[in-house]
């Protein structure tokens, strides 16, 4: 029977602008960014997916932050669905992208739902558009928001889920998706702890300056990196498609190694 996979984390696994192909306008490129089989069939996940003969569950969301992450991952894991798939005695594996600390989840009234909400811009949005979810994140960025603290959750978090796992026997494993956090704990089964630039964002630019043998004389952002090369597309910055098919190459062989 094939092992069952389950993916968590942002844009970057939900595979947001790998449609993207060069000169194509804005516009076309909005109609495209979020289409979710043209995100699945040009991300990394499928690649994942066919390499292993895996079937597959999927709980990344574009602009998803941790906190939305672990509240889907909850309710993923009380349901039905799941409850089928362990029934099924699949084997299952749980691949886990952590993702900006700065973005938080939260219940809106007037909407009634939960809001991804992102603390970039707070202040030009509340002026801008000054909605309900424009006065939360400018009040949570104001009074609450500490990026250590937010880390210390983040890593709590981590163990949780990790002691959940195993008490269920699923292998699980963790990467960091957009930075390389200097985390207290020291999990096994999280990939590259121990390599400074860890992140897929380091992943996309190290590919780059290998294909291209480009050496820096000065250090240099990776994003910031990505970003002037080109290694990320002019619009929302997420990875060009062959940039995507370097990161599922990279998840494939730490895969290779546990499994």
């Amino acid at each position: 029977m094939k092992p069952h996979i389950i993916t968590l984390g942002c844009s970057w696994a939900f595979g947001e602008g790998s449609g993207y192909t060069e000169g194509m306008t804005a516009e076309k490129y909005e109609s495209i960014q979020h289409d979710p089989e043209i995100c699945y069939k040009n991300g990394w996940r499928k690649n994942l997916v066919d390499h292993f003969g895996f079937t597959h569950t999927n709980l990344a969301e574009y602009g998803s932050g941790n906190d939305r992450q672990f509240r889907l991952a909850k309710r993923f894991f009380l349901s039905k669905t799941f409850q089928k798939i362990v029934q099924s005695n699949q084997q299952v594996i749980v691949l886990w992208g952590t993702t900006s600390l700065n973005r938080y989840d939260v219940w809106l009234n007037a909407e009634q739902h939960y809001a991804k909400v992102l603390l970039n811009n707070v202040e030009e949005d509340l002026i801008r558009f000054g909605n309900e979810q424009d006065i939360f994140a400018y009040a949570i960025k104001k009074y609450s928001y500490n990026e250590t603290a937010r880390l210390h959750e983040l890593e709590t978090n981590i163990m949780h889920w990790n002691q959940f796992f195993q008490l269920l026997g699923i292998k699980n494993y963790w990467y960091d998706t957009l930075s390389s956090y200097d985390y207290r704990i020291r999990p096994k089964n999280f990939f590259d702890l121990d390599v400074r630039n860890r992140s897929l964002v380091s992943v996309i630019a190290r590919e780059h300056k290998k294909i291209t043998k480009t050496k820096l004389l000065m250090p240099m952002d990776d994003f910031i990196y990505c970003q002037e090369n080109g290694v990320v597309n002019e619009y929302s910055l997420h990875p060009k498609k062959p940039y995507y098919k370097a990161i599922s190459n990279y998840l494939i062989k730490k895969l290779e190694g546990v499994l």
